[in-house]
């Protein structure tokens, strides 16, 4: 079980985002898409990096006594930078294909929960890079069709 947490604790990001390339690159919009992602993703990790001067978490195994599964650094928890760009992948792929970008939203989550279980982050980690995800990619998509760019 431990070796299925720590996958998706540590390497399961990359599926999402190795997925997420594919479908750029066979997308028949891949030019409006690969500027609504690349905009997504510097403002979704901005505003992240902002949030996280805000909001201090202390991670687990600092706060709680918990041994994680997966070395990482005392830094602050939140948000979760993997869930964040899994948020923010998922989401953008979701606007162009419902279908692939559900599925990467399971995957995203996968790599949240994982990150829980491994003991790097809480729960409130995951939630602030969610909600920082879906607001970022709705403003970004509401802006750039405002401005006829997609």
């Amino acid at each position: 079980m431990n070796t299925l947490i720590v996958f998706g604790a540590s390497y399961l990001i990359w599926i999402i985002v190795v997925v997420a390339l594919v479908y750029l690159v066979f997308s028949k919009e891949w030019k409006r898409l690969g500027i609504f992602a690349a905009i997504s993703l510097v403002a979704a990790y901005a505003v992240g990096k902002v949030a996280g001067h805000f909001w201090y978490n202390p991670r687990p195994f600092v706060s709680d006594g918990v041994t994680p599964l997966i070395s990482h650094a005392a830094t602050n928890g939140f948000p979760s930078d993997h869930m964040l760009m899994g948020a923010t992948i998922a989401t953008i792929i979701f606007v162009y294909n419902r279908t692939l970008g559900s599925i990467l939203w399971i995957l995203a989550l996968a790599v949240g929960v994982a990150r829980v279980a491994a003991g790097v982050h809480h729960w409130i980690d995951l939630v602030g890079a969610i909600v920082i995800a879906i607001c970022v990619v709705a403003a970004v998509e509401y802006l750039l069709r405002r401005s006829g760019i997609l």
